[in-house]
């Protein structure tokens, strides 16, 4: 299993995807679940900051479509 890349951030459509893309490939190896969890909000937030960065909104035609 390969770690959560900063690339992935591509991948999101939707919030729910967020769950499904962030990946800790040690997550058996950490000290406690807890660790775990913390390491993961931090893969995501690190996500949802270059997709925010990266974000470049809908087109006049995708708003046009989705009317």
């Amino acid at each position: 299993m390969k770690r959560t890349q900063i690339q992935d951030f591509e991948k999101i459509d939707q919030a729910k995807d967020l769950d499904d893309i962030v990946k800790d490939k040690r997550t058996g190896k950490r000290a406690n679940k807890k660790k775990a969890k913390r390491r993961n909000r931090h893969y995501g937030r690190t996500l949802l900051k270059h997709f925010k960065e990266n974000y470049e909104g809908l087109t006049p035609e995708d708003q046009n479509q989705a009317v």
